[in-house]
């Protein structure tokens, strides 16, 4: 599942739970060379990486690595949980008997590259979990995506991916349509992407400068803009947008409650777009048709 973010990438950006915030305890000191373990959970979405066998365990994550220090391994841990915390709180969770973690599998397990450099993406997320370059990846930290105000939206971003796929319980991203998926994302992290629109401005600058591209038509991630840049300065802070007028009162008024119980009837084997009709109370179809018009009149009534 790809995920572009100018946050998450190189050069010009490319690529997708109340549970508490103490740190349990840890694994051995990462330092030294160790056998490396090849497995993981992440083999599922084909970057078979090992990890070196020492994870650091927290209360509801468990940090892999190849390489990272214990120190990085620890900071990611505290704000994969403090991230926890602060997306259970904007979706409304008070349990997480909706949950369901893989087969196996009893914590979200984070995979925190150092070594590895893919261009094509920093965060990837999976069903239970997700991968995310290192505290301490030297690339990523010179090129300043490790500071906290860039790295923290990413965890937040993919967070949200990895709650979604504990409500759907499954591994296939394509239950639920990307647009969604991905401004909810950004929704709850504030942003990774090009800029969130504020006003009309904005809106009408990016309408001019790429067209009137639908993003409630990018239902797969195939169906994305080729070009990178496309992506990343047009498409996902239209998904935001989307996003945040269905939740906005002041926009279409549906609630974050109103998205959980989505996620729950696409797991029952409601298609996405009967679910959309249920939950939101009007047919995706007409959201893709009126989007333009909708954005307009949204925007143009915010102060």
């Amino acid at each position: 599942m790809k995920r572009l973010s100018r946050h998450r990438v190189a050069g010009t950006a490319i690529l997708a739970a109340g549970i508490g915030l103490s740190i349990l305890g840890c694994g051995n000191d990462p330092a030294g060379p160790s056998p490396m373990v090849d497995s993981g959970s992440w083999y599922v979405t084909g970057f078979r990486w090992p990890h070196d066998g020492k994870p650091y365990q927290s209360a509801n994550f468990t940090i892999y690595s190849d390489a990272a220090s214990e120190e990085a391994r620890r900071s990611l841990a505290q704000m994969a949980e403090d991230a926890l915390v602060s997306v259970r709180s904007q979706l409304g969770i008070t349990g997480d008997h909706s949950f369901r973690l893989p087969p196996g599998q009893q914590k979200i397990h984070i995979c925190a590259y150092k070594t590895y450099y893919p261009r094509a993406f920093g965060g990837y997320a999976y069903w239970g979990g997700f991968l995310i370059y290192s505290l301490d990846h030297p690339e990523r930290s010179q090129e300043g995506h490790t500071a906290p105000t860039k790295y923290e939206p990413v965890v937040h971003h993919e967070l949200m991916h990895v709650i979604e796929s504990l409500f759907r319980g499954n591994l296939d991203p394509n239950t639920v349509d990307a647009w969604l998926t991905e401004g909810v994302a950004e929704l709850v992290s504030g942003g990774t992407g090009g800029g969130r629109i504020a006003d009309k401005a904005k809106f009408d600058q990016l309408v001019a400068t790429y067209g009137q591209v639908n993003p409630i038509a990018m239902r797969r991630y195939p169906d994305f803009p080729s070009t990178p840049i496309v992506v990343v300065d047009y498409a996902y802070p239209m998904f935001h947008l989307a996003a945040t007028y269905l939740f906005d009162p002041q926009g279409h008024g549906a609630s974050l409650q109103d998205l959980l119980d989505l996620y729950l009837d696409v797991r029952a084997g409601v298609v996405f777009t009967t679910a959309f009709e249920n939950r939101f109370g009007m047919r995706l179809a007409d959201f893709e048709a009126q989007f333009f018009t909708l954005m307009n009149d949204y925007l143009g009534r915010l102060p």
